[in-house]
């Protein structure tokens, strides 16, 4: 679907931007996007309107940016042209809240980790596919400049022998994750099994272990290495072996500026190409066999002490809610 439109800007609803009490990326994103608080304008998307589950966020953020807030979560149809839903902690109701947009044909990025299931995961794909809506799914680790050079790279050392990653995180179903949509951006996908090995998912230290297919002619299997840390330095880093071996870093700690400028920005302006054109910056099978990655990991911990789950034994297997819910189970009929 192409937007056609006259107004400059793609208007943007935001579904679950969360507040004080939740993990979400709207105060990040939400100033960026409406250029508040003394910024200057980077993308071509203002946020015309938000919805919380609790009104007093909503009204607190709409404030903040500008924004009209919504009494229900659905309301936004009719008046934006596409949907952020940026709350971690709805999660558990990201099928529900961007039902009524993908059924609308309304783009719409949900926020990392997608799914706690693979059958959430799957609701949400076939409806996208039905309707023909582009959705999107992402770390913003996955759209800075040195993705592109390290695919460049990988070309000239093909086949693959093996690759190491780091990532910093805070806990591995929000952050953590960086790490594996990294090494999927850079080295793509093909996962067989993955381990996990952590004393606690919350909290950093850790590592995984991915094992990818045999493929562009290499005799066997091929193993990437995530290490789980944190700390200055460790925003991202992965060196890649084959024909040879190289080596990338990210880096864009040196100011907040730098921070919006090199790490939120791409991501953002990807958001906006998919909503003005229609295009997909992957294929609805990469958003589920990421997650597939996800949940294998997050199951080899909790569930088999750190062994490898391969990808065919997830099932229906659920993965823990982050935090106490601010969702109640019946959502959204209450």
């Amino acid at each position: 679907m192409t937007i056609e439109r006259k107004e400059r800007f793609i208007r943007v609803g935001m579904v679950a931007c969360g507040g004080p009490s939740s993990t979400t990326h709207a105060p990040i994103w939400g100033p960026i996007i409406n250029a508040t608080e003394g910024r200057v304008r980077m993308t071509g998307m203002i946020v015309t309107h938000v919805w919380d589950i609790k009104r007093e966020d909503a009204e607190t953020f709409g404030k903040r940016i500008g924004a009209e807030v919504v009494e229900a979560f659905d309301q936004m149809v009719g008046k934006v042209d596409a949907i952020i839903i940026p709350d971690f902690d709805a999660v558990t109701v990201y099928k529900h809240l961007a039902h009524p947009y993908i059924e609308a044909e309304i783009p719409c990025f949900i926020n990392r980790p997608f799914a706690l299931n693979l059958k959430d995961a799957r609701e949400m794909i076939d409806l996208a596919k039905k309707h023909g809506t582009p959705i999107m799914c992402g770390s913003s680790f996955e759209y800075v400049k040195e993705v592109g050079i390290v695919r460049s790279k990988v070309k000239t050392i093909e086949p693959i022998t093996g690759y190491l990653v780091d990532n910093s995180m805070s806990d591995y179903a929000t952050h953590g994750i960086h790490g594996l949509y990294f090494a999927y951006a850079c080295i793509g996908g093909g996962v067989e099994r993955v381990c996990y090995m952590t004393r606690d998912w919350r909290n950093p230290n850790g590592v995984l272990v991915l094992e990818h297919k045999p493929r562009c002619g290499s005799e066997g299997s091929f193993y990437g290495c995530i290490q789980e840390i944190a700390g200055a330095g460790t925003n991202a880093w992965i060196k890649v072996y084959g024909r040879g071996f190289f080596e990338q870093f990210c880096w864009w700690e040196g100011s907040s500026k730098d921070r919006e400028t090199f790490l939120w920005l791409p991501m953002l302006l990807e958001m906006e190409r998919m909503f003005r054109t229609g295009k997909m910056p992957e294929p609805y099978e990469s958003l589920y066999e990421k997650t597939q990655i996800f949940l294998a990991g997050f199951k080899s911990h909790l569930e088999k002490g750190g062994a490898p789950v391969a990808i065919s034994e997830i099932g229906d297997w659920r993965a823990p809610p982050l935090w106490p819910p601010r969702y109640p189970e019946d959502f959204p009929r209450t």
